[in-house]
């Protein structure tokens, strides 16, 4: 149907647009990708990194950036070699989806419409099935796909809460909203490290895991140690 669009990496789950000009717009890019998917299945995150550099290259900076505070949160866990490079991974991978989301709508100067919300909050789902077309780890997909999740289970896309969050998603998730946070956006202006950290603390055993937020802590009592 014009209206909709079937993902097929979670399950056959349909997603309803209401508008046909973007339910056409997804399924073209999604049978694009999944035809680039076949061509580069032996080094699909590289080549899926590689895409959002070239298309989506605020979201790929962001995602440079949340690598970083990511691994440096990770070593405050007393993560090992392999580990970090997994938790690095992830971070670089966390908005990949957005690579489904047209350009327009990421660096809009105004705030996100009501459908527009809809597009953005559908980006964990779209990385779940770019990852499944790019033949990336079960694993990595689930980390990646749960970045939006919260710990008291409100967030989305599956209301996953606590532990049953991958660790290192909820890793990403908050030095992706400290990221969120501090960097200027084309509709709102950047807050101080201290505002931020305000609000991370606030949030501390509602949307993240209080573990994380004191890592996060530890490693970054300032901003300035961040380096942005």
């Amino acid at each position: 149907m014009r209206n909709e669009l079937s993902l097929d990496a979670n399950g056959g789950a349909t997603v309803k647009l209401l508008d046909a000009s973007w339910a056409n717009y997804l399924q073209h890019a999604c049978a694009r990708l999944k035809s680039a998917g076949q061509r580069h299945k032996s080094e699909g995150a590289q080549a899926l990194v590689r895409r959002l550099k070239r298309t989506r290259p605020s979201t790929y900076d962001h995602c440079v950036r949340v690598a970083r505070v990511s691994r440096v949160t990770g070593r405050a866990f007393g993560f090992d070699a392999p580990r970090l490079q997994q938790l690095s991974a992830t971070a670089m991978m966390h908005d990949i989806g957005k690579i489904l989301v047209p350009e327009s709508v990421l660096s809009s100067p105004r705030k996100p419409s009501r459908f527009e919300h809809i597009l953005l909050d559908l980006h964990p789902t779209f990385g779940a099935l770019l990852a499944s077309y790019f033949n990336l780890p079960a694993e990595l997909r689930i980390r990646t796909e749960h970045h939006h999740e919260r710990w008291d289970g409100r967030g989305y896309p599956h209301r996953l809460g606590g532990t049953d969050i991958p660790l290192m998603a909820r890793i990403v998730q908050v030095a992706d909203t400290y990221d969120a946070m501090i960097t200027k956006r084309s509709y709102n202006q950047p807050r101080t490290h201290a505002d931020a950290v305000a609000e991370l603390r606030a949030e501390s055993g509602k949307q993240f895991d209080p573990r994380v937020v004191e890592a996060f802590l530890d490693a970054y009592p300032a901003g300035d140690e961040i380096g942005y």
